[in-house]
């Protein structure tokens, strides 16, 4: 992946040319996940580990809290522009990290703790269930992971691709892998929950399954997420000027076909 040139990459480029994360955008976002966090903490531990069973609770809300404390800082200094405009790739860096921590984490340690509410849960059904979705975790990113890498290196990414045309149209179809990967992975970790664990009632079921997901959806984004901090780094086409606007792919275009 080393080896590509930047054209390879085109189509990575189009959330940043849209402005939608671009340093500023993402820096007013940075000031609004603050409060954000906060309350994912306070329903987790407030409400999701009220009678739960699950192990370890006081140790787990510690480690998030602390965890939650460092996101925020994090969030607060790379929402300054004289942060954000010196270290481009590092804020962006910060704001992968900032969406697995909140539609990854905090999202699969409520699912679990509300699992722990239920009648017939007990902690080891627990401890396996936890291994369980973890490895499937593990399973969906390195699938993820060997997809995209087959596709850049195909040039399924390069500018008038059939994926430059299908984000353009924003066509159904480009889902379908997200759709196949998230949702087998999640039909395995349904039919062992359910085997193992008797829910209660909808409400806790609803609060079970689409928290996890979240979680498994947005584990499956990562790779691009990764890839893109891995360009800033690399490619200035990747970047912002010190206006505020995306440097062009036009330059490297051409020494491209002159080559």
């Amino acid at each position: 992946m080393s080896k590509l040139t930047v054209d390879y990459y085109a189509v990575l480029r189009k959330p940043l040319e849209s402005g939608r994360q671009s340093p500023k955008k993402l820096a007013e976002a940075f000031l609004l996940s603050v409060p954000i966090v906060w309350l994912l903490y306070l329903v987790t531990f407030t409400v999701a580990a009220d009678s739960t069973n699950y192990p370890n609770v006081e140790k787990i809300r510690t480690t998030q809290f602390i965890m939650t404390v460092v996101v925020s800082i994090l969030g607060i200094i790379f929402s300054f522009p004289s942060i954000y405009r010196k270290t481009g790739w590092l804020q962006y860096a910060y704001s992968v990290l900032l969406a697995q921590f909140t539609f990854t984490v905090y999202p699969f340690i409520s699912a679990f703790f509300i699992m722990g509410q239920q009648e017939n849960a007990s902690r080891e059904i627990l401890i396996k269930l936890t291994y369980y979705a973890i490895i499937l975790g593990i399973l969906v990113l390195l699938v993820t992971s060997i997809r995209f890498s087959i596709l850049l290196k195909k040039g399924a990414y390069k500018k008038g691709s059939s994926k430059d045309i299908t984000r353009s149209k924003f066509e159904t179809k480009s889902y379908l892998p997200i759709a196949v990967v998230v949702s087998t992975a999640f039909v395995l970790l349904l039919q062992f929950v359910i085997r193992n664990i008797q829910v209660g009632s909808l409400e806790d079921a609803i609060l079970i399954y689409l928290p996890l997901l979240i979680a498994y959806v947005t584990i499956f984004v990562l790779p691009e997420q990764l890839v893109i901090v891995f360009c800033k780094i690399r490619f200035k086409e990747f970047n912002y000027d010190s206006r505020g606007y995306l440097y062009s792919l036009e330059s490297t275009e051409k020494n491209i076909k002159n080559g």
